[in-house]
């Protein structure tokens, strides 16, 4: 029995059928930003061509560009990892306890200084900082001069994708890795020049 016969019968809830149809969980916090995000676009259905980055996306994960099917893949997509930014962000405290600062530095570093990464919306937990900006110990090395180059206008999955996804002319052991993975794992201060020229280009592809 297929994923759309059970759920046309009742057997299996909305997000359980997304669940099984996408390959990740997709819980009803996801599925409630989609429909926040499709009401921001001020539209019912996404409407013409995917752009070059989504249909990417697509064919890494298997899927192709067929119109509505796929902009929903993406959107749901998105909306997933809105979620696990926000359900895995560390609060104001936590980092402040984390770099050993008070809370007024903290402060001052997202809003003035522009070193730390804060999600633009406050939920019941307060400001949240998305954790892949953090070590075990502290900031990802040299990452407070890197943040301050990236617009402010941003949106906070673009960022995401700018720290975490591979970037060819970054590598550690002949691997091509993250802006993330690479200040994390190799970098020295000479190397911030040609990190701030991938994030600049990064940030252009959107």
């Amino acid at each position: 029995m297929t994923v759309a016969h059970q759920y046309e019968i009742g057997e299996l809830s909305f997000e359980d059928a997304l669940t099984r149809t996408l390959g990740h969980p997709v819980d009803r916090t996801a599925v409630a930003g989609v429909l926040e995000y499709l009401a921001s676009l001020g539209v019912q259905q996404p409407q013409g061509g995917l752009s070059r980055h989504d249909a990417d996306l697509l064919d890494a994960a298997g899927l192709t560009d067929d119109g509505e099917k796929a902009g929903m893949a993406v959107v749901l997509g998105r909306a997933q990892t809105m979620s696990d930014l926000r359900s895995t962000a560390l609060t104001s405290s936590e980092v402040a306890d984390l770099l050993k600062v008070k809370a007024p530095r903290i402060r001052q570093l997202t809003s003035i200084e522009r070193k730390l990464w804060a999600l633009d919306d406050v939920d019941r937990r307060g400001r949240l900082y998305p954790k892949v900006q953090f070590t075990d110990e502290g900031m990802v090395p040299y990452l407070d001069q890197v943040l301050p180059h990236l617009p402010a206008s941003l949106h906070p999955l673009t960022i995401s994708a700018v720290l975490t996804l591979p970037r060819e002319d970054l590598t550690v052991a002949g691997r091509v890795v993250s802006v993330v993975e690479f200040l994390t794992s190799a970098a020295v201060e000479s190397d911030l020049p040609t990190v701030l020229e991938v994030v600049e280009r990064a940030t252009c592809l959107g």
